[in-house]
């Protein structure tokens, strides 16, 4: 009987992984690329968004070729180091799997999912080490279907990696807290963190609790004051290993534009509450996400009272698994480690006015260890708890793997639907304004329906009255509908557009998209 009952243990987690990857597989390349995604590709292929043509038409296909053409992983580190704000780590990474395994969108996110997978790996064994391997099952099967943890995973982006990379640094750091101290322990604590650095400056919020509790605890009992000198080497070495990027780093945060998306222009009141109210939608998130955006309001009301009353339920079993066995000890590592990973984010949202409670996804580094913490409860709990956390997940995973929850804001899929539904020819012209608005209007264009009756072209913004834009390829002769597609447009349409043999006037009124606004138009031959 105690073998069979070993031998089920055995089985417990490759079945819990089987489900990670089947949830995080489950209509992967279904949803079009968004915004972010496209700067993961193009960095990882050592390119940039310049390369987009301009005032030329060409079917959508043709802009998939823009993911061809893999440079060099230096290339991949140039390309990001120059363009964007991020360490080059990943993207580095990115671009030697896209070697082996081609830039198709499966095969984008599939990189994310792998570590995705592996880190539902590596929750298990820190939850194993904090608590047994009944915690480590708990935590492992709570990942495994956190609406939360799947999200970050079928995203071409490196949050997955830096979350697998935080929890296997985790579980040496708390090895060497309970005393075992080999060569390798520490080797792979200083080696790992390091690694974290060069993934996601956001990392650094774990290795500053790390460290943070670590000298707490030795500060705090003086018979291990004599243990300081291994701690401090350790530290310093990770700090040497990162001080070849630290210049970089600097730039990036002193840049301009380079924080710019964190910091937000709302009433002083907004700005006081608005952090607590979207770190408890984080929260929620982690267990349960249901259409709450781009819904009538009723179905957002009930929603939201649905997902508040099971993340309620759910944390009242938590709170009560805390009280009776003990565990919510602030002295406990990984306690210690959440709250101060925690209150590094709320010190930077208020104290440089960066919301980093802006976006779910910038909680990843405290994500792992709050799943550690309520498994840890729960696991001294009924199962019916973690019943309804996995039902929860699964459920919440088939709405947004369907686009019926959690809706990118500028609807990238819809739009493109929008845009090719018409059955005769199609022109669609879309203007960035901007620089920064390349990867979101190519997100449209990525996101058309495989069609031989539409052409697109990257264009300048029309103007305000009559607009003739100049195109370098031929119009169609036949009856057309015209798009005209511009992010953060202010002013009117044009009345007219004028092609070649053609004049073109709106039907309807424009349509507007979160930061994007559309007008449709019909062309009609003009007399010779």
């Amino acid at each position: 009987m105690l073998k069979l009952r070993l031998k089920n243990q055995q089985l417990h987690l490759p079945l819990i992984l089987l489900l990670a990857a089947l949830l995080r597989l489950w209509r992967l390349g279904a949803k079009p690329l968004w915004v972010d995604e496209l700067y993961t590709a193009f960095y990882s292929l050592g390119k940039t968004l310049d390369e987009i043509p301009m005032d030329t038409l060409l079917p959508p296909e043709a802009y998939w070729s823009l993911l061809d053409g893999l440079g060099s992983p230096g290339q991949a580190a140039q390309t990001v180091t120059t363009q964007s704000n991020h360490p080059p780590l990943f993207f580095m990474a990115m671009n030697a799997w896209l070697q082996a395994a081609g830039s198709s969108v499966w095969s984008l996110r599939a990189f994310a999912v792998l570590w995705g997978v592996i880190a539902v790996a590596a929750v298990f064994y820190l939850g194993q080490r904090i608590g047994g391997r009944r915690v480590g099952t708990f935590a492992a099967l709570l990942m495994a279907v956190s609406p939360y943890g799947i999200y970050l995973s079928q995203e071409a982006r490196h949050y997955s990696l830096a979350i697998a990379i935080a929890l296997f640094a985790l579980v040496n750091w708390i090895a060497l807290l309970q005393g075992e101290r080999s060569p390798w322990r520490w080797l792979s604590w200083i080696g790992l963190n390091a690694l974290g650095l060069y993934v996601h400056y956001f990392y650094g919020f774990s290795v500053i609790a790390q460290w943070l509790v670590t000298i707490s605890r030795i500060l705090w009992r003086r018979n291990r004051r004599s243990q300081v000198l291994p701690w401090l080497l350790a530290m310093g070495a990770t700090g040497l290993l990162y001080l070849p990027w630290l210049p970089t780093t600097l730039t990036h945060f002193f840049s301009e534009g380079g924080t710019n998306w964190l910091s937000q222009s709302t009433p002083i009141w907004q700005t006081i509450v608005l952090p607590w109210l979207q770190s408890l939608v984080a929260a929620v998130f982690m267990l349960i996400m249901l259409p709450v955006e781009q819904v009538p309001l009723g179905v957002t009301i009930v929603s939201a009272l649905v997902m508040l009353g099971v993340f309620g339920l759910v944390l009242n079993q938590i709170i009560k698994g805390w009280h009776r066995e003990g565990l919510l000890d602030l002295w406990s590592p990984i306690v210690s480690y959440s709250l101060i990973v925690f209150g590094i984010m709320m010190a930077i949202t208020y104290g440089l006015g960066k919301d980093l409670t802006l976006a779910p996804r910038y909680f990843f580094m405290v994500y792992p260890a709050l799943t550690v913490i309520a498994a840890q409860a729960l696991a001294r709990r009924r199962n019916w708890v973690l019943g309804i956390a996995i039902a929860a997940g699964i459920f919440s995973q088939l709405l947004i793997s369907y686009d019926i929850a959690l809706l990118k804001p500028y609807l990238p899929g819809q739009v493109g639907r929008r845009l090719g539904a018409d059955t005769q020819p199609t022109i669609v012209l879309v203007a960035p304004q901007q620089d920064r608005y390349r990867a979101l209007t190519l997100s449209y264009v990525l996101a058309l329906p495989p069609h031989k009756n539409i052409q697109v072209a990257f264009t300048e913004p029309a103007n305000a009255k009559s607009w003739q834009p100049q195109l370098t390829h031929a119009i169609p002769t036949e009856k057309i509908t015209l798009w005209l597609v511009e992010p953060k447009r202010q002013g009117p349409f044009p009345s007219i557009v004028k092609l070649p043999q053609k004049n073109c006037f709106p039907m309807g009124k424009p349509i507007k998209t979160e930061g994007t606004r559309q007008q449709q138009y019909q062309c009609r031959v003009t007399s010779s």
